[in-house]
């Protein structure tokens, strides 16, 4: 624990310590954060920590900070009337919203940014050694550290966690499922950063363990044939989706799919042998059908075992764990994976049902992406279907990309008129290969500079955009949809001509 913090920056310790003491100081905590894995996955660990500190408090799940919502949470924070807001996995690309609707009551003394995603404005990436008196915004961003693949929303609030109370060091593996989520381990590659040093405590305090195994969602729950079935990352031609093709996949390798007592075998329940027979035929396909040896490499990867959850349930694996969680964002019921995560026993079986939900929703999305539902531009590929909900877009654009149904050699934009709430925004995600980072693709800053251009042309505010440079997204007011994808479409289209 001393070794991790003593890894962070010197300013950045600064303003744990200033957060500890805020915390310290506090009678009522309002705590808001993202619906995604990372933002669900940092919650937990806010609200785990404000329990030991035998705080009053309540907490939220916002689908986003936006002009729109933060009345929401402005009218939220008036009702409770809390002297301490804790915003974890946003509120730097938000940071005037929150200054002008949050820290205005007179009652709240102060607010907490745990964050990680870029500042809208990227020359404000300054190292600060004090915080204001009102606000404390605690980002790797502003501390030479990257919010990328360094530390995640979730490992921001762990280390306020740690800051607090060493008897919150069990709270590193929820700091890993969230880095999982946000898929800081580079699919399976491993974490570098703050990250590995979480890990590293996690696993010296016995919390977690890594193994080397096959990086499928489900290796710990689902019958066989259902992995391969279920299976979106990578996508499998011919198989993902297919129940009767996955059951002649395993029987054409002699796998049996059930014991000796007629109950479904598990992944993890195979041995050695079957498990080579199963990887090897896996990597022939996918080399046949993509023609690129890379895409098979991500079969194998480093697992990490959550050790203190129970065995053979979603909750062991940090992958699956995260994906659970994502799933309960993604079908509108964060707060579902928050409790799991604050081990509700009651909350799991919603969870489940939320997660098949989800995967079912992601394979259908595939599918219709597979039969070429999607247009080149300029300088990207767009997805506009509004069979897709908005929640998941970015995810299946995301994984489209991953699995070369759509090219890696533009970035993708999906867009999503597929909401439940009823709002004139449109939702836009965008995602970009790491390839294109290095030829100086950067979607934050293309969707940040094309909606300040948009903004100050039309002298409202028609779009907010934020994020990260290989994932970021953006709310455009419906009727300027069109211009905002070719502004940014030829953005990038110059930055990749040179």
């Amino acid at each position: 624990m001393v070794e991790l913090l003593e890894s962070i920056p010197d300013s950045m310790m600064l303003l744990l310590k200033d957060a500890v003491q805020a915390v310290k100081q506090s009678t009522k905590v309002m705590a808001f954060s993202h619906i995604d894995a990372d933002g669900i996955s940092a919650l937990a660990i806010v609200v785990s920590a404000l329990q030991r500190e035998k705080k009053q408090f309540e907490w939220r799940n916002i689908h986003q900070i936006n002009s729109e919502t933060i009345i929401e949470i402005s009218q939220e924070i008036q009702k409770y009337e809390p002297d301490l807001v804790i915003f974890s996995d946003f509120g730097t690309g938000q940071i005037e919203l929150i200054r002008n609707h949050v820290t205005t009551f007179e009652f709240l003394k102060r607010t907490i940014i745990l964050d990680h995603h870029l500042p809208q404005d990227e020359d404000s990436i300054v190292t600060e050694l004090a915080s204001s008196n009102k606000l404390i915004e605690i980002n790797p961003c502003h501390h030479e550290l990257n919010g990328s693949y360094d530390i995640s929303g979730a490992g921001v609030a762990f280390l306020f966690a740690l800051a607090l109370s060493k008897e919150n060091t069990d709270l590193a593996a929820l700091a890993i499922v969230g880095a999982t989520g946000d898929l800081q381990d580079y699919y399976g590659k491993g974490f570098s950063g703050i990250n590995k040093k979480i890990l590293e405590l996690g696993i010296a305090a016995g919390y977690l363990k890594v193994t080397r195994d096959l990086t499928f969602f489900g290796i710990n729950t689902r019958p066989l044939p259902y992995l391969l079935q279920y299976n979106t990352d990578p996508y499998l031609p011919g198989i993902t989706g297919d129940e009767e093709a996955c059951f002649k996949f395993l029987r054409d390798l002699n796998i049996n799919l059930k014991d000796a007592h007629d109950e479904w075998r598990v992944w993890v329940d195979l041995d050695n042998d079957e498990k080579q027979r199963i990887i090897q035929r896996l990597i022939q396909l996918i080399i046949a059908t993509y023609n690129d040896p890379l895409m098979a490499s991500g079969l194998i990867g480093d697992v990490v075992i959550l050790t203190q959850r129970p065995e053979k349930t979603e909750m062991r694996n940090a992958k699956e764990f995260s994906t659970l969680l994502n799933a309960c964002g993604r079908n509108r019921k964060p707060e579902v994976g928050v409790k799991v995560s604050l081990g509700d026993s009651e909350a799991i079986p919603t969870g489940r049902y939320l997660l098949q939900q989800h995967r079912q929703n992601l394979a259908q999305a595939l599918r219709l992406l597979e039969n070429g539902r999607y247009v080149s531009m300029p300088g990207c590929y767009l997805v506009d279907d509004p069979e897709i909900p908005d929640t998941i877009i970015g995810v299946v654009i995301g994984m489209a990309q991953g699995s070369r149904i759509i090219p890696i050699d533009k970035p993708v934009i999906g867009i999503s008129s597929n909401s439940s709430e009823d709002s004139p925004l449109v939702k836009l995600s965008g995602r970009a290969h790491k390839n294109l980072i290095k030829r100086g693709i950067n979607l934050k800053e293309t969707f940040v500079s094309v909606a300040e251009i948009m903004n100050e042309t039309y002298g409202v505010l028609v779009a907010e955009a934020g994020g990260h440079p290989m994932a970021a997204g953006a709310f455009i007011h419906k009727d300027h949809v069109v211009e905002f994808l070719k502004r940014s479409s030829q953005h990038m289209a110059e930055i990749l001509t040179g």
